[in-house]
């Protein structure tokens, strides 16, 4: 009976063992493939953080391009003021020149018809050496002395 009873044990002895040598190859198994998923893992994690880098980089970038773009644009539209505002002056000038010429056209035409002179003498003296006068003696802009010089081409 001890024999049998020794022979029992060993049979179990035996299925424990062989019990405990499957669970540790299937334990081999999850740990090769947690290593496998570690690595595609490390993989992942530094792709990303190339990518991450390659983002903050164009972000960068484009932040860059914005204030260049944005003080460009500060500059044109700085630019497009000054225009505005000189050309502004301009027709206010041509507006003042036109009424003052208007005005001496209009006084030089009675003087013209009572006088004995052709009409040709009276349209060669555009514009009147009156608004000449005044135009040089007060400070003028560059604006005003080129038209006073279009002007006098016309005339």
């Amino acid at each position: 009976m001890n024999i049998w009873i020794n022979l029992i044990l060993d049979v179990v002895l035996i299925g424990l063992v062989t019990a405990g040598l499957i669970q540790a190859t299937r334990l081999i198994q999850h740990l090769s493939g947690l290593r496998e998923g570690r690595i595609e893992m490390e993989r992942f994690v530094r792709e990303f953080n190339n990518v991450v880098i390659r983002a903050e980089v164009g972000i960068k970038n484009l932040r860059q391009a914005a204030r260049d773009s944005g003080n460009d644009l500060e500059k044109m539209v700085d630019k497009a003021t000054l225009m505005r505002d000189e050309l502004h002056f301009i027709v206010e000038s041509a507006d003042r020149i036109a009424g003052r010429l208007s005005q001496d056209a209009s006084s030089a035409r009675p003087a013209a018809e009572s006088s004995a002179q052709a009409p040709a003498e009276t349209v060669t003296q555009f514009p009147p050496k009156k608004a000449q006068e005044t135009l040089s003696s007060s400070q003028a802009s560059r604006a005003e002395r080129e038209l006073m010089q279009a002007l006098e081409k016309l005339g």
